[in-house]
């Protein structure tokens, strides 16, 4: 009997690279914040960012500080409502349109013949918003209006003061003071009845709506605080006194601005960033007041 040695050899090397490929495979890793980081810095579309999100399917509880991280790092808007919720609903940007066919070059016998204008490149497709009965009636500089008596009232935009304090019995422990910011006064000129309050504002350009924090404020003698930390150019803002709101954008730049059902208290939209220590101003933002009537405070 003949044994053909290089034909079994062959066999046996296929079938034990089969084995141990089938080994090796592993279930991908889970997708991570700093992946989504690394993609977008790699210049990957957003369309393939977002899909690889929504294939994850993990939502990303993310804080006020870590949206405005990933922004600074290249992730834009888009990306990182998705990354917070990748259920929404998402349909990719249409291709480009094809350029116009050049016009064919003159021939040489045609007296006076110039080269053709090349074409002017396509111009980009507007923005398309939802519908919005006040988008239009809205003024166009920035700020946050409420609609009374079916126009929009603008809220005065208020300068945050602070006043820091120091550790005290801390000191032993090598702990850090804190900073309280305040609004003079106690209580906002705006007081608003509805605890669901709707609002319209206007960002300046370069600002994202990611900027602007709701704050509950707490009512001390003759005026409003909110705790904002350790003394630093960036406040440090305690989550119970965050707010939560939705916000849609009607118009370039404008959000239309849907709270929760807010207690009876004092409250301010605050810009993020906007602090400026060495003046005086611990940030700015706009403050109203909810008063709900006592009969609807009992449902």
């Amino acid at each position: 009997m003949i044994v053909r040695w290089p034909a079994i050899l062959l066999v046996l090397c296929i079938t034990l690279l089969r084995s141990v490929s089938g080994q090796t495979e592993k279930p991908g890793a889970p997708l991570t914040i700093d992946d989504v980081v690394k993609l977008c810095g790699a210049g990957m579309s957003e369309d393939v960012v977002i899909t690889k999100i929504k294939k994850s399917g993990k939502a990303f509880d993310l804080s006020t500080d870590e949206m405005l991280e990933l922004k600074k790092s290249g992730v834009s808007e888009t990306v990182i409502r998705y990354l917070l919720d990748p259920t929404l609903p998402y349909a990719p940007a249409p291709p480009p349109q094809p350029a116009p066919a050049a016009a064919a070059p003159a021939s040489a016998g045609d007296a006076g013949a110039r080269p053709a204008t090349p074409p002017a490149p396509p111009a980009a497709p507007a923005k398309q918003y939802p519908k919005d009965a006040y988008a239009e009636k809205i003024p166009p500089e920035p700020g946050l209006y409420r609609i009374v008596d079916d126009m929009p009232a603008a809220l005065e935009i208020r300068m945050v003061l602070g006043v820091k304090e120091g550790a005290g019995l801390g000191k032993v422990l090598m702990k850090k003071g804190k900073t309280i910011g305040y609004l003079v006064g106690a209580a906002a000129k705006t007081r608003i009845q509805d605890p669901e309050p709707t609002f319209y504002m206007r960002l300046p350009d370069g600002k994202a709506i990611e900027e602007v924090a709701l704050l509950l404020l707490e009512r001390k003698n003759d005026r409003r605080e909110i705790e904002m930390g350790p003394p630093g150019p960036k406040p440090e803002l305690k989550s119970e006194a965050m707010r939560q709101f939705d916000s849609v954008e009607v118009a370039a730049r404008l959000f239309r601005i849907a709270t929760g059902k807010l207690a009876k208290g004092e409250y301010l939209f605050f810009h993020l960033g906007s602090a400026e220590p060495p003046k005086g101003s611990y940030g700015k933002g706009y403050d109203f007041g909810i008063d709900v009537p006592a009969a609807r405070a009992k449902k």
